[in-house]
């Protein structure tokens, strides 16, 4: 049974060791690609500024005999963009937080559904509505508002999509640090209500409750204005013919008690393999089964030292004949003859210093 436990303990640090490769990879792999994506950016904004530049010289110098461009190749792709180029180019670090620090930071002052203000761009001044926020991106989309003309290619439209145009036009995200919420006030003295740019929103003391929900209170600084949130409309689910019914989902079927254990043992198979080698809870019948193989191992190993073949009754022989030889006395001869034996290598070694026999003595005395 000990070795169960241990091959569960290998596999377990084996998958833990294999676990941090596959993130590490992973951190890796996710790093390359918002790097290849700012580069094909840059370079495809590039591109499209020195495409720009050499059209309109060319137009100025060819005037009416200037070509279209909008023909050929590019009938369906002239003046749009790609859809990597539409994602917009990656933030990171202190570039982002700058912007998000600005909304609140982690916890945003902003939310689906708010009317903000675009202070660049082609709409500049015009109010829209969030219609989706990336804090990734540090940015959002503004439904109707900073439109832009995209290329879908081909292997991009479904078959089951109705839309087949190649030419599309959808809302560009717009960073967050170019748009400024809109709400409407009262005026204190003509007494009308009538819509307000905030120049910048702060938050009261954030609360969570037991569900692990958050709610905080956002307000105009100086002021003290409270900013109501957006109502957000309850989500609706439908019920089909294969739903499970709630009523049969909290039927109480097995009640744990001090003789049985808080879940039944048909249920850990289905959780965990019987045979997987990550398992640690094993039936009775099966820890029975790995001690009695443990303990056919040990009797198989005891049986083959009582087994006699020739090469044990050899060495039992020859163990026999030493004993009875018994341990060896060394005589008076064999002492002298070791004496001088060692005598003759101590004046080799002494002769290969270059020290003399007489020195020698004089030292050792």
């Amino acid at each position: 049974m000990q070795k169960v436990f241990r091959r569960t303990i290998l596999a377990e640090k084996q998958v833990a060791r294999r676990s941090a490769k596959r993130s590490q990879k992973k951190l890796r792999d996710h790093w390359k690609n918002q790097r290849d994506q700012n580069t094909y950016h840059r370079k495809d904004e590039i591109k499209t500024i020195k495409d720009a530049r050499f059209a309109r010289r060319e137009d100025y110098e060819l005037g009416p005999l200037a070509p279209r461009r909008d023909v050929g190749d590019q009938k369906d792709s002239y003046g749009t963009v790609n859809l990597t180029r539409m994602q917009g180019r990656p933030l990171h670090g202190k570039e982002k937080w700058d912007i998000l620090n600005f909304w609140g930071g982690k916890f945003l002052n902003i939310q689906v559904g708010d009317r903000v203000v675009i202070l660049e761009g082609r709409d500049k001044g015009k109010i829209g509505k969030i219609k989706e926020i990336n804090p990734k991106a540090a940015d959002c989309m503004v439904e109707g508002l900073n439109m832009m003309d995209i290329h879908v290619p081909p292997y991009a439209i479904s078959a089951e999509e109705q839309d087949k145009r190649p030419l599309r036009s959808v809302e560009q995200p717009i960073s967050l640090k170019s748009i400024r919420l809109v709400t409407p006030l009262k005026d204190a003295e003509t007494g009308v209500i009538r819509d307000v740019i905030v120049k910048e929103v702060t938050r009261g003391n954030i609360y969570f409750d037991k569900y692990g929900g958050r709610k905080w209170t956002r307000m105009i600084p100086g002021l003290n204005i409270k900013i109501p949130w957006v109502k957000q409309e309850a989500q609706t689910y439908e019920d089909y013919a294969g739903d499970t019914v709630r009523l049969d989902v909290e039927r109480k079927t097995f009640v744990p008690s001090l003789l049985t254990p808080p879940m039944p043992s048909s249920v850990i198979d289905e959780l965990r393999n019987r045979y997987s080698i990550f398992r640690t809870r094993h039936e009775p019948e099966y820890i029975e089964k790995k001690q009695l193989e443990e303990e056919e191992k040990l009797e198989r190993k005891k049986l083959a030292k009582k087994m006699r073949t020739p090469l044990n009754e050899a060495n039992r022989k020859a163990r026999k004949e030493r004993k009875k030889l018994g341990k060896g006395k060394l005589t008076p001869e064999m002492l002298e003859k070791i004496g001088q034996v060692i005598a003759g290598k101590r004046n080799l070694v002494m002769d290969a210093v270059g020290v003399s026999k007489e020195a020698a003595e004089t030292v050792t005395a």
